[in-house]
C-alpha cells in the first residue's frame, strides 16, 4: 500500500494514476480533477523542447500527466487563480519530484500579461470553465463554481490569453462541451486560432456527443482534420480499450 504523504490532511484525499506513477492530493469536497482532464491530456501531442502552459491548471493534473508522458523536455507551466489550488498543485509537483520541469503560478487569465511576455509559449493546454453563469445551477462550492462556470473568465477570455501567449504557428489543445461547439469555434477564430484537428467524445455509442477535443493553430490556414469518434464506455459499461489506455490503473483512496 502506498504511504500517504505527511502533507495530506483529513479533508483531502491521496490519489494515484498509472499504477502510482503520478500521485496527487486533492480536496474531498472541493474541486477535483475528472475524466475530461484525462481525455485532454491524452489528446495533447508535444514536440521535443516545447514550452507548454496549462491555463486553469487546478491541482496540476494535466502538467503532471504531460511530464509523465515524457514527450517534451521543455518547461511545463500551470496557471491557476485560486490560492488553495495553487498550493495543492505546487505540493503535487513536489511530491512527484518534477520541480525542475513544472512550475505553477497564481494569476488571473484576464491579466496574463502580468505573468508572461507575448509569444512566449509553443503550446497552450486548457480545460476551461464550461458553463455560462446564467446557465444551470451554480455549484455551492466556490472552487467548483470558478472551475466549471464562467465566474472569473469566459471562453473568450481564455482564448485571447492563449493567443497572446502563443508564438505564431503555436498550438492550443482544448476540451469543451459538445453543445457549445459553435461558441468555441467562433471564439477560436476571434482570437486568431484556427481549428486544425477535432475529435468528438461520446460516453457510449448511440448517445449524443459529450465533449469536443480541438487542436488549433495561431494564424493557421483553413483546413481541419476530423478524427474518428472517441467512446469512453463499451456496451458492458467498462472502459473501451482506448479509454482504458488513458486511464490505466487509476486508483482513488
Amino acid at each position: 500500500m502506498l504511504e500517504l504523504p505527511s502533507s495530506c490532511t483529513k479533508s483531502e484525499t491521496f490519489d494515484t494514476l498509472f499504477g502510482g506513477t503520478i500521485r496527487v492530493i486533492q480536496e474531498k469536497n472541493g474541486y477535483r480533477f475528472s475524466l475530461d482532464a484525462i481525455l485532454l491530456a491524452g489528446f495533447v501531442r508535444l514536440r521535443g523542447g516545447e514550452r507548454v502552459v496549462d491555463l486553469g491548471t487546478g491541482i496540476g493534473i494535466i502538467p503532471l500527466i504531460l511530464a509523465q508522458k515524457g514527450e517534451s523536455a521543455g518547461e511545463i507551466v500551470g496557471v491557476e487563480i485560486q490560492e488553495k489550488l495553487v498550493e495543492l498543485a505546487q505540493t503535487n509537483v513536489h511530491n512527484n519530484g518534477l520541480e525542475d520541469i513544472i512550475h505553477i503560478y497564481q494569476g488571473n487569465i484576464k491579466e496574463i500579461g502580468d505573468l508572461f511576455a507575448p509569444c512566449s509559449f509553443d503550446v497552450v493546454v486548457t480545460n476551461p470553465p464550461y458553463y455560462r453563469v446564467s446557465s444551470g445551477r451554480i455549484n455551492p462550492s466556490s472552487q467548483k463554481a470558478i472551475a466549471r462556470h464562467e465566474v472569473m473568465c469566459t471562453i473568450g477570455d481564455v482564448l485571447q490569453a492563449a493567443s497572446y501567449l502563443l508564438k505564431e504557428g503555436g498550438r492550443i489543445f482544448i476540451i469543451f462541451p459538445a453543445h457549445r461547439s459553435v461558441t468555441l469555434f467562433d471564439s477560436l477564430r476571434s482570437a486568431m486560432l484556427e481549428p486544425k484537428m477535432l475529435r468528438w467524445v461520446y460516453s457510449r455509442e448511440n448517445e449524443d456527443a459529450k465533449f469536443i477535443l480541438t487542436e488549433a493553430c495561431k494564424k493557421g490556414g483553413e483546413g481541419v482534420e476530423v478524427l474518428p469518434p472517441f467512446f469512453v464506455y463499451a456496451h458492458d459499461g467498462t472502459y473501451t480499450p482506448e479509454m482504458a489506455r488513458l486511464y490505466s490503473d487509476a486508483t482513488m483512496h
